[in-house]
């Protein structure tokens, strides 16, 4: 196998465990069970070994030079995606009072969303660079839901102010939310990312 379709085929295992990752998140939150949250952190790490072999690859020579710097941007992108799923799960295990999140209509509406960004850019990936107008379309798609967990998120932040909740719990539920969030925006990054390099071939 050529180091390029190694690349590629190293980049498509990392986005194929994004998806997991979100419906994992999703599963503990909705089922206030943190025991499977330790799962997020191994899918994560084996996401860095495939971001360290990756990087060692394209070192080596894969890809021509001009091409490089932002096929590690989309490793590394990818990778951002794996540690920001990971730190809300850290979040939520901090979290003693999971009543709020696990009842809240807009933090379920974003974790759902964020499942459905990682399916996107994980099903479609090979098929982006065969065909330039879906990866157009799918930008488009991806833009509108993570405008969609913007809005999502700040509804979820001002229900939270409302609330009677102690003080770390309060802490720990934002910093919660605020990730979850920020998931989408990484995915959105990705997009940008790839659609840059898609343009450069």
């Amino acid at each position: 196998m050529k180091a390029e379709e190694r690349v590629i085929g190293n980049i498509e295992a990392m986005l194929k465990l994004s998806p997991i990752a979100c419906e994992i998140l999703q599963k503990a939150v909705m089922e206030k069970d943190r025991s499977i949250l330790e799962e997020i952190s191994r899918i994560e790490r084996d996401g860095d070994d495939l971001r360290r072999e990756t990087a060692r690859i394209i070192y080596k020579g894969a890809f021509i030079p001009y091409l490089r710097s932002n096929i590690l941007r989309l490793v590394e992108d990818v990778d951002d995606i794996l540690n920001t799923v990971d730190k809300a799960g850290k979040y939520c295990r901090k979290i003693n009072d999971l009543d709020f999140i696990r009842s809240s209509i807009e933090v379920g509406r974003l974790l759902e969303i964020n499942v459905l960004l990682c399916k996107i850019m994980s099903k479609n990936f090979i098929e982006f660079f065969k065909d330039p107008e879906k990866l157009k379309e799918a930008a488009i798609v991806v833009r509108m839901l993570e405008k969609e967990a913007d809005n999502m998120k700040h509804s979820a932040l001002e229900s939270l102010r409302s609330r009677d909740i102690e003080f770390w719990d309060g802490l720990f539920t934002f910093n919660f939310i605020e990730s979850i969030e920020e998931i989408s925006d990484v995915v959105e990054d990705t997009m940008d990312t790839l659609q840059v390099i898609v343009l450069s071939l």
